[in-house]
């Protein structure tokens, strides 16, 4: 699957107007019910609408993945154990949402030094 133009994440030419389905982020299909739940909704979400991967398969698949993470999360600040179906459960809807094949980021430490050849291609050696 081709990645979308920047014009259409948001990040392009403000002359151009993006088609209405590229505007808005849906909201979960399944109701949330804690903050940790719609956090990891959002982030995930995100990751994956940047990606241009968000199709109405992929929208179920992260709203049922943000429905079991809540009910963990749930059953688990009232002090219960959650079953463990519930956890497989949530790798299933975590390995549908394929994550692997998306080209993410991976972000270094804020202490880590910057290199200053790295805009140039070169690498820094002392």
């Amino acid at each position: 699957m081709p990645k979308p133009s920047l014009a259409q994440v948001g990040q392009g030419d403000p002359a151009v107007l993006a088609h209405p389905g590229y505007r808005a982020f849906p909201p979960c299909a399944l109701p949330l019910q804690t903050d940790a739940a719609r956090a990891e909704y959002d982030s995930t979400g995100r990751l994956i609408w940047n990606a241009g991967r968000l199709s109405k398969d992929m929208h179920i698949a992260l709203s049922a993945y943000a429905s079991c993470f809540d009910q963990i999360q749930r059953i688990s600040a009232e002090g219960l154990t959650p079953r463990a179906s519930w956890y497989t459960n949530l790798q299933k809807a975590l390995a549908r949402l394929k994550l692997d094949d998306i080209d993410k980021p991976i972000s270094a430490p804020k202490e880590a030094p910057v290199n200053r050849f790295a805009r140039f291609g070169f690498p820094s050696r002392r």
